[in-house]
Parts: structure tokens; C-alpha cells; sequence
């Protein structure tokens, strides 16, 4: 009876134990982003199941909850966002990181209005104007240099510089994720981006008019106007410099896996 109940214990572990090796672990990114990518892809992430979600911040707030054990999200939205004195003071980022990226602004392809902004982010970025927004919220380390680019092949049509002009106003294509643009404890909208195109609609001459888009669907409302650039962290990528006209660099920036922090 003795060694029965040995045997039956000894069984009841092996079964516990196999049960905690399989427990499915979950990972998150934003749909269609370049955290989606690393997730996919990467082989450190192999043994996770992976789940899409609609927002960065959907990502983050699923790894605080305890849904999700892991979120890959940008670098950027790590700074100030994760860690002691944040709304996520629980979270961690781990590891080196991942995909080291640019971003760029986009604008329809063969738009003569791309050319137009990188005269002035060339001028704030000598003026050390783009610094200093880079400063305010913490970014100013990975902004980049001035960088040239190839030539743009503008639209042989109409001139898309005139037709925001005439407008008096930029529309821009954004998602809300701190540091780049969301709101603040007034409810205005605020962040690097939402500054930077500030800065830069001024020596344009035209008003900026942030307008909040699915980032799915980025691509299809540049193209139908109903936005006249993607300003909002934009991994520069050849499969969108194909289908866009895209700024020079601004900015560095990599994919990086948020976790639990453990408990001291």
C-alpha cells in the first residue's frame, strides 16, 4: 500500500511539474508594427504565443495586468513611460533590444512637399532647435545627425506643396503613445512629434492639424488625402520608401521586449 502511494505521488509531481513546463506564455505588439515584426520573426520569442493588439499602449497595459508576459514595443515609448515614477512602475524593459531602426515622416509618393520639410529639419537640427524639443522629453540621445539622401522623384502633376498652401494647414496622421504625442494631465496634446511638426508648420507658413488614424490603415488614408503625412514614429523600411515618399532620418530607434520587473 506503501509503494502505491509512493507511486501515485510520485506520478501526481510528474504530471504538476509537466503542467508548469507547458504553461503557455503570451506575447504582445502593436498589429502591423515593427514590433509585430520581432515578435514573428525572432527565435527568442519561439516559445511565446503571440497576440496582436491595437495600440502600443494596449501592449503595456496588458503585460501591468498580468494578461500578457511580455510586450515588444519601441524603444522611445520605454523612455519615461516604464519604470520608478511612471504610470508602469512595475515594468521593466529586458535585454539589449531588438530591429535597431530609423524613423522618417511620409508623405504621398512623389510629393514635391517632402523636399520642402527637409530643408527645414536640416535647418532645426542645425539651429539646435530639434535638440532642445529632443531634450524636453528625454530623446535628445538617440536623435540623429543630418543624413542625405537619393533624390526624390517628385510628381510630374499636381504639386501636393500647393495644394496643403492653399489649405493653410497639415493634416498628420498620428497614433497617441508617450513620448510622441499624447495628451497631458489637461487633456492637451503634447510629445516630441506633436512639437517637431509644430516647429516645422510654423516655417511653412501653415497651421499643423493632428488627426488620430488606425495605423493599419496609414497607407490608404495618406493616399484617399484624407491625411497629408504619417508623422508619428514611422520605421523607415524599403517596402515603404516604395509606396511613400519618405523624410530623412530623425531619429534612432530599436524594438525592445517590457516585462514584469520582479519583486524586491
Amino acid at each position: 500500500m506503501k509503494k502505491l502511494l509512493a507511486l501515485l505521488l510520485c506520478l501526481c509531481m510528474v504530471f504538476c511539474l509537466a503542467a508548469c513546463g507547458s504553461q503557455e506564455k503570451i506575447l504582445v505588439a502593436e498589429k502591423e508594427s515593427a514590433g509585430e515584426g520581432v515578435a514573428t520573426t525572432v527565435e527568442d520569442f519561439a516559445d511565446y504565443t503571440y497576440t496582436a493588439v491595437d495600440t502600443q499602449a494596449k501592449a503595456l497595459m496588458e503585460v501591468d495586468a498580468g494578461t500578457a508576459d511580455a510586450a515588444i514595443v519601441d524603444y522611445v515609448m520605454s523612455i519615461g513611460s516604464i519604470g520608478e515614477g511612471t504610470d508602469y512602475a512595475d515594468l521593466k524593459v529586458e535585454g539589449e533590444g531588438y530591429s535597431e531602426e530609423e524613423y522618417g515622416i511620409a508623405f504621398r509618393k512623389g510629393s514635391d512637399l517632402t523636399a520642402k520639410v527637409n530643408e527645414i529639419i536640416r535647418e532645426l537640427k542645425s539651429s539646435g532647435d530639434l535638440a532642445k524639443i529632443g531634450k524636453t522629453y528625454k530623446l535628445d540621445g538617440i536623435l540623429l545627425g543630418d543624413k542625405e539622401t537619393d533624390a526624390f522623384k517628385q510628381a510630374e502633376t499636381d504639386s501636393d506643396y500647393k495644394y496643403v498652401m492653399d489649405k493653410g494647414e497639415l493634416i498628420i496622421g498620428i497614433t497617441y503613445f508617450a513620448p510622441m504625442n499624447y495628451e497631458n494631465e489637461k487633456g492637451e496634446l503634447v510629445g516630441f512629434e506633436t512639437e517637431f511638426a509644430k516647429a516645422v508648420c510654423a516655417k511653412l507658413g501653415v497651421t499643423a492639424k493632428f488627426q488620430e488614424i488606425s495605423w493599419a490603415a496609414k497607407e490608404t488614408e495618406l493616399a484617399a488625402k484624407n491625411i497629408d503625412c504619417i508623422w508619428n514614429g514611422m520605421t523607415i523600411t524599403e517596402e515603404r520608401e516604395q509606396n511613400m515618399s519618405i523624410s530623412i532620418p530623425y531619429m534612432q530607434n530599436k524594438q525592445v521586449m517590457v516585462v514584469k520587473a520582479e519583486e524586491k
